[in-house]
């Protein structure tokens, strides 16, 4: 890679993208990992100073809509659930040269996957995790989103304060959003085989139920170091739709015969049999955590990776725009030695005072896009606080929809139950009206009869009262309680209706930033590319002179961000 302005030769990075700032704020500074959908890199964000995970989706998938959807459905979807155990997704957008990117919070940690590599976990510890997975599957799940891919390699631990077990769920890639089944369409099959639920192998669309099943497989995995089924792929799929696993304890005799009943509930064929919901789960995971006994806390994990996706901070990579302003300086300087009696050729003291002025036009749409970026920085930071606070109500009142839905089938339940009763009283006091038992005659005049009749009569009736009373007891409360969820339904609605409103504003907040940031970009590399044949003949001229090579050869040196910035 050459200098645009004196033709010298840059150093050259292994990527391209190094270097680079995306939307105004992101310095890129490394690569981190890549996959499938694209690539990861470290970026520093300029404006509050913190790093932060770059994910760029793989180039040849751009011209791909679908593939271009999914990707962004991913960034929507874990961003409106801001949820604590849910990996954070900031920003997401497109670059001015068309490039499609998400903006995640940089994590330093370990999968899941790298600790049950290190064997079986004490069932506390399990149940712990499968806890805090549940809450952000709670969350996604009453937003209308279902990861549809939970896994290890998903499930991201990492140290806040003295717990060194906090849960990050990572890529919502396969997320589907309730609303918009076209970004994975329907009739394909996407999920691990290891940890795919039965309806998703038979293409049915994905219930947050699902999520539960998978979930069920890491927690056995967790508590025995092994899956519930294996096997190459197509048997494996083959044993997830009909063979019954086996018992955790069966594998590892220390798991209490309760955990091994809520595992096995996690992974009913029928998603019906499992639990009614992931705040179902949540509350029963907590039940039984409160009745095993304490364990010490686990110490750090050594040999694992300290970040989401590598390690390193390598020295900042001179950009383009690094070199002009150097370039240009270093043009200003030779002109008056090279020519020290006033006998440059007219264009060169033009072409010099052009690129000043270019050089000075470039700073002041660097500062216009600073304060675009800030402003979208703003915006960001401002949303998050009143999201949390709505997500937080969210969660407590979708909590209490759960319990009070079981609670409801209970009672309609006992209401069936009662009302078939009612109905066997019923007849029974109508059979008593007109007949009484022929034990109840035997050896009795007919006084005796009648008066036995009329008990018969009235203790048939006292049984038709009970199962009245019974049955119109029921209804009223059943009433009453539909009606407290008819209200809480109407709270969670507003509650999402308000999230909604903020998510939507976002976005087009976002976008409207996005789209200055491009705009400025864009004017800014158009200005450079203006620039290359005015710098190009300078650097051509001021290279006649033998005493003056040596100095345009010097190679650009690195340069601060404050030195970048506008005087």
């Amino acid at each position: 890679m050459t200098c645009p302005i004196d033709g010298t030769l840059l150093r050259e990075p292994s990527d391209p993208f190094i270097g680079r700032t995306i939307a105004g704020r992101y310095l890129i500074e490394e690569e981190l990992g890549s996959g499938g959908m694209g690539t990861v890199y470290r970026a520093r964000h300029q404006i509050i100073g913190r790093d932060v995970a770059l994910k760029f989706l793989e180039p040849t998938l751009i011209k791909n809509e679908r593939q271009r959807k999914r990707f962004l459905g991913e960034a929507r979807a874990a961003n409106q659930i801001n949820h604590e155990h849910i990996i954070d997704i900031t920003d997401f957008g497109e670059t001015e040269d068309g490039m499609v990117y998400m903006v995640m919070e940089y994590l330093e940690g370990r999968t899941l996957s790298e600790e049950i590599e290190k064997g079986p976990m004490l069932p506390r510890r399990a149940l712990r995790i499968a806890t805090q997975v549940a809450l952000g599957l709670a969350r996604a799940h009453e937003l209308g989103v279902v990861h549809r891919d939970i896994k290890p390699a998903n499930i991201y631990l990492v140290r806040r304060k003295m717990d060194t077990d906090y849960v990050k769920i990572l890529d919502f890639g396969v997320a589907r959003i309730e609303q918009d089944v076209r970004i994975t369409g329907q009739g394909t099959i996407v999920g691990t085989p290891e940890y795919i639920a039965p309806e998703q192998i038979r293409s049915a669309t994905a219930s947050p139920s699902a999520d539960l099943y998978a979930l069920g497989c890491v927690l056995f995995e967790m508590l025995t170091g092994r899956l519930p089924f294996d096997g190459k792929t197509t048997m494996l799929l083959v044993k997830h739709l009909n063979d019954t696993p086996p018992t955790p304890s069966s594998l590892a005799s220390s798991i209490p015969p309760e955990v091994d009943d809520l595992v096995l509930r996690l992974l009913r064929k029928n998603p019906a049999e499992r639990f009614r919901d992931a705040y179902h789960l949540v509350e029963e995971l907590q039940s039984l955590l409160d009745r095993l006994p304490p364990m010490t806390r686990p110490a750090p994990s050594e040999g694992s990776s300290p970040n989401l996706f590598g390690v390193g901070v390598p020295a900042r990579v001179p950009t383009e725009e690094d070199s002009v302003y150097q370039a240009v300086a270093l043009y200003t300087s030779l002109l008056a030695e090279a020519h020290p009696k006033g006998d440059a050729p007219e264009w060169l003291p033009q072409a010099v005072a052009y690129l000043e002025t270019a050089v000075a036009e470039v700073r002041a749409l660097r500062q216009r896009l600073r304060n675009a970026a800030e402003k979208a920085t703003e915006q960001e930071e401002k949303l998050r606080k009143p999201r949390t606070l709505i997500g937080r109500a969210l969660d407590e009142l979708a909590q209490d929809d759960s319990k009070l839905n079981r609670y409801i089938e209970g009672l309609e339940t006992a209401l069936a139950a009662a009302e078939h009763q009612l109905d066997e009283a019923i007849l029974a006091a109508m059979q008593a009206t007109v007949e009484v038992p022929a034990t109840w005659l035997a050896g009795h005049s007919l006084d005796a009869a009648d008066a036995a009749r009329a008990l018969h009569m009235r203790e048939a009736g006292a049984e038709l009262n009970l199962a009245r009373e019974r049955a119109v007891e029921l209804r009223s409360e059943l009433s009453t309680k539909r009606m407290e969820r008819k209200d809480l339904r109407f709270q969670i609605a507003e509650l999402k209706d308000q999230l909604s409103t903020m998510n939507a504003a976002s976005t087009i907040d976002q976008q409207v930033a996005h789209d200055e940031v491009n705009r400025v970009a864009t004017q800014i590399q158009a200005k450079l590319d203006a620039m290359t044949p005015y710098a190009e003949r300078a650097a051509a001229h001021f290279g006649q002179f033998p005493e003056l090579r040596d100095r345009l050869s010097l190679r650009p040196s690195p340069v601060t961000e404050t030195e970048l910035r506008p005087a």
